[in-house]
């Protein structure tokens, strides 16, 4: 079991974005990859507000990282009022808020290593 940070929708009828704890199964995670990513992101590249996007093929998926070198940030919550979360080399995070107004981020000042896993499906997390 691998702890992660997941990305999601909250219960709220805005469906905000919020980030929460998961115990993983490797095994499992494993079993349900559909695609793999190698990626490096240049310092300070930033996404506005978007939501993971569903899969062509696969409906709604999850999208995983793995940071290896570097970080970045998640920023979660009212779009007015916005979250701070940094993630850094050694920490895995996953993406699933398909609906509502979604998230942004920002890479940090050294840039980022990382991997993106798509996963079928999304991660069972508590409301």
């Amino acid at each position: 079991m691998t702890s992660i940070s997941v990305v999601c929708c909250d219960a709220s009828p805005e469906n905000l974005s919020r980030v929460v704890a998961v115990d993983l199964d490797m095994k499992e995670m494993e079993s349900r990859v559909i695609e793999t990513i190698e990626q490096e992101l240049e310092p300070h590249a930033e996404r506005e507000m978007h939501n993971a996007a569903h899969h062509e093929t696969h409906g709604p998926v999850t999208y995983l990282q793995e940071v290896h070198e570097g970080g970045f940030s998640v920023f979660v919550g009212k779009p007015d009022a916005l979250q701070e979360h940094y993630f850094s080399a050694g920490t895995m995070v996953a993406f699933m808020d398909d609906v509502g107004p979604g998230h942004s981020s920002k890479v940090g000042a050294e840039g980022i290593r990382r991997t993106l896993r798509v996963l079928k499906g999304h991660l069972d997390v508590a409301p």
